[in-house]
C-alpha cells in the first residue's frame, strides 16, 4: 500500500444520492468515534464527513479538534475536501504530506487550515453507498501505515452501524406517530359514523313502533316486523362501532371489580334458553370450580365476550346442543370458559382470519346469522384487554368450540385451586 495515494486513479464520477436531513446534520451520538479516532491516530483533527455534492461542500456530521471558524460552521467548499477523492474513489486515501503531493498540494486547505497528514476511509450509508469519509488530519507529515488504515475502517464500520441503528430508531418513531394518528382518525370516524347511523335509526324505530299499534294488516304487520329486525341490526353495528373505537382508545382503562363467574355465566345461559328451545336445540351448563370463588375482572366486558360467544353458537347450531362450562387451569393459575356447539363448524383455512375485523368465516352463515364481521375481534380485544386468551377449534359440519383462559387476579383464585 502505497503511502501516496494517486487521487486521479480510479476516479469516476458517482451518481447523485439523495442525503436527507438525517445524514447531512450533525449527530452528537458520533462524536465519541470521532474523539477515539483522533486520541487512537494522536491527530489533533478526526472528521466524519458527508459529501453534499446539490450544496457543492462537505459537512462534518462529527467533529473532534476544530477551532475558529470551521467549529461554528462545520462545513467546507468542495474544493477544500480532501474527502471527497474518498467518496470518489471508495478507497482509503494516505497522505504523508499534502505540500508535495503532486495534486492535493494545490488544494485550498492546505495553506487556509493547515492540512498537510491525511489518513482518509470511506464511510457508507444504509444502502452500502459511499457517501463521505472517516478521516484523520495532522499539521505535520504523517507516515500511516495499514495498522492505522485498519483501525481506521473498522471505527468507520462501527458509525456505519450507528447511522443504521439510528434510522431504524427514527423509522420506529414515525411509524409509531403514523400510527397513533390513524388510529385517532380511526376512532374520530367511528365516532362520527355512529352518531350519524344512531340519530336515523332512533326515528325509524320511534316510527316503526308506533306503526305497529295502529296497524291490523298482517301483512303490513310482517313488513314492520322486518324494519325492526334491520333496526335492531344497524344498531348493534352501531354499538360495535362504539365499542371499537373505546378498544383503540390506549387511554381508556379497566374497571376491574370482583364477581361470581359462575352466576354471571349461568344467569346469561338462561337468558339464551328460550332461544334454544325455539329452535329444538339443547343449551346447558356445567362448572367444576370449587365453591364458586369470587374473581376480579372487567365484569361489563366479560359479560359481553360471554353474551357474544353463546348467542353466537346458538345462532349458527341447527341440531344438537350448545354446551358452556368453566373449569380451573391449574398448570397456569385460573380459570377457563369452553363454549361448545355441534353447528355448522367453520373451514379450515378460515379460523386463522376468524378474530380480524369484517372477517365473516362463511358468507351464508354470515347472512344467515346477520352479524357484523366485528363481533370476533372484539370478543378477542376484549379477553386480551384482561390478561386472557381465546383459542378456537372446528370441523366443518360438526361443531366449534371456543376456549377463554381467565388468569387469577391478585391471587383471588388460587387460594380456592390450592384448598
Amino acid at each position: 500500500m502505497t503511502l501516496d495515494y494517486d487521487v486521479s486513479h480510479d476516479f469516476r464520477e458517482t451518481e447523485a444520492i439523495d442525503l436527507g436531513a438525517s445524514l447531512s446534520e450533525r449527530d452528537a451520538r458520533f462524536d465519541k468515534l470521532t474523539n477515539i479516532a483522533s486520541l487512537t491516530m494522536q491527530a489533533p483533527v478526526s472528521l466524519l464527513t458527508i459529501i453534499d455534492d446539490a450544496g457543492g461542500q462537505q459537512i462534518f456530521k462529527s467533529a473532534s479538534g476544530l477551532t475558529g471558524e470551521l467549529f461554528q460552521t462545520r462545513a467546507t467548499p468542495l474544493s477544500h475536501s480532501f474527502c471527497k477523492y474518498v467518496r470518489d474513489s471508495g478507497k482509503p486515501l494516505l497522505v504523508r504530506d499534502a505540500r508535495t503531493h503532486p495534486e492535493l498540494k494545490y488544494n485550498p486547505a492546505v495553506a487556509e487550515f493547515g492540512i498537510i497528514g491525511y489518513l482518509g476511509v470511506p464511510f457508507r450509508n444504509e444502502q452500502g453507498n459511499v457517501v463521505g469519509a472517516l478521516c484523520c488530519i495532522d499539521h505535520q507529515p504523517r507516515n500511516w501505515d495499514e495498522n492505522d488504515v485498519e483501525i481506521l475502517t473498522r471505527l468507520a464500520s462501527i458509525a456505519a452501524d450507528q447511522l443504521h441503528l439510528n434510522s431504524a430508531e427514527t423509522g420506529r418513531v414515525k411509524a409509531k406517530r403514523l400510527a397513533e394518528q390513524a388510529a385517532a382518525t380511526r376512532a374520530s370516524f367511528l365516532s362520527h359514523a355512529n352518531h350519524e347511523v344512531r340519530t336515523p335509526l332512533s326515528s325509524i324505530g320511534g316510527a316503526t313502533r308506533l306503526l305497529s299499534t295502529l296497524i291490523t294488516d298482517e301483512k303490513a304487520r310482517n313488513l314492520v316486523g322486518v324494519i325492526e329486525r334491520n333496526v335492531s341490526r344497524l344498531s348493534a353495528v352501531a354499538d360495535d362501532l362504539v365499542r371499537i373505537a373505546d378498544l383503540d382508545d390506549a387511554s381508556s382503562s379497566i374497571a376491574a371489580e370482583t364477581f361470581n363467574l359462575t352466576e354471571v355465566v349461568r344467569s346469561i345461559v338462561e337468558e339464551h334458553q328460550g332461544a334454544a328451545k325455539a329452535k329444538g336445540i339443547g343449551l346447558t351448563f356445567t362448572c367444576s370450580l370449587k365453591d364458586n370463588p369470587l374473581l376480579l375482572f372487567d365484569a361489563q366486558s366479560l359479560t359481553q365476550v360471554i353474551q357474544r360467544l353463546l348467542s353466537n353458537a346458538v345462532k349458527f347450531t341447527s341440531v344438537g346442543e350448545v354446551h358452556a362450562a368453566i373449569a380451573p387451569e391449574r398448570c397456569r393459575d385460573g380459570v377457563t370458559l369452553r363454549i361448545s356447539d355441534t353447528g355448522c363448524g367453520i373451514e379450515s383455512e378460515q379460523l386463522g382470519r376468524l378474530f380480524e375485523e369484517f372477517e365473516a368465516h362463511n358468507p351464508r352463515t354470515a347472512r344467515q346469522g346477520g352479524g357484523t364481521g366485528l363481533g370476533m375481534s372484539i370478543v378477542r380485544r376484549e379477553v386480551e384487554r384482561m390478561g386472557g386468551e381465546i383459542s378456537v377449534s372446528s370441523r366443518p359440519g360438526e361443531g366449534t368450540t371456543f376456549v377463554v383462559f381467565l388468569p387469577a387476579s391478585l391471587g383471588a383464585y388460587c387460594s380456592e385451586v390450592d384448598e
